[in-house]
């Protein structure tokens, strides 16, 4: 039996051998190398040697009364720099990339932070009609675009005053006020989606979903051709999966964080 699953790149035997030597030792805490080979299956030798690379490496450390090992700090801190935006961020891209699959169409995901949406993740990339090729990292306006729309539709009214203040601030140009927003989303609610035609580009219109999950404010949209179909079209069609698409995200990002 194989100690690493089949893949199209063959693995680095050694390195999974390694990471998967770690993740026992994170489960049992200190453990002598017969203790380790029969709970990773790798032979007795093979974790000797394993456990003094990751010894010189600074990783594990051995105590000589007994020769067991453990884990250091330093892997706390390689653990330590994984961010939760870039776990979000992960989680999200894949079940964008199952929308795209079921619904041909490409989509964004745009979070709010500090009054601004940026998109963070796109699968335009993935779609055989996309007309964008390059759309993380552009920022959208609050009621000029279905990604923005929907996150106001779920904001306290505390977090849309702060935003309106941050984005009178540093926003140039921008047109969000109370009564704007006010009308904004009651046609969101009333409607159950975001909608936008041709408001960021002519020939572009998009509906979309917001989702809060954690410290996570976001949307996620389906873009198309104005001239194929509106809105309503559009979301007879689709809404569907990108409800399952929302709720899936959310899903998991509640699960990541018990």
């Amino acid at each position: 039996m194989s100690d690493a699953p089949d893949r199209t790149y063959r693995d680095v035997r050694a390195l999974w051998r390694g990471m998967k030597l770690l993740e026992v030792l994170a489960q049992i805490g200190w453990a002598k190398p017969s203790v380790l080979s029969a709970a990773t299956g790798i032979d007795r030798s093979t974790v000797y040697r394993l456990i003094e690379t990751l010894v010189s490496l600074g990783y594990v450390t051995r105590r000589s009364a007994d020769g067991t090992v453990a884990m250091t700090r330093k892997v706390r801190r390689i653990a330590a720099g994984v961010r939760d935006d870039d776990v979000i961020v992960a989680i999200v891209g894949r079940h964008m990339a199952e929308l795209v699959h079921e619904v041909k169409w490409p989509s964004d995901f745009a979070r709010l932070s500090n009054g601004i949406i940026t998109i963070e993740e796109s699968t335009h990339r993935l779609s055989s009609v996309t007309f964008y090729r390059a759309t993380i990292g552009q920022q959208r306006s609050m009621l000029r675009s279905a990604l923005g729309l929907a996150i106001l539709s779920v904001l306290t009214r505390d977090e849309i005053a702060m935003t309106i203040d941050i984005a009178a601030k540093t926003v140039r140009g921008n047109d969000i006020n109370q009564r704007s927003i006010a009308r904004a989303v009651r046609d969101i609610h009333r409607l159950g989606y975001a909608s936008a035609i041709g408001k960021i580009d002519p020939n572009v219109s998009a509906i979309a979903l917001p989702f809060r999950a954690r410290q996570t404010v976001g949307a996620i949209n389906i873009v198309f051709f104005r001239k194929v179909m509106s809105p309503q079209v559009a979301a007879d069609r689709f809404l569907g999966h990108l409800q399952n698409c929302v709720n899936n995200i959310v899903s998991e990002i509640a699960q990541q964080g018990k």
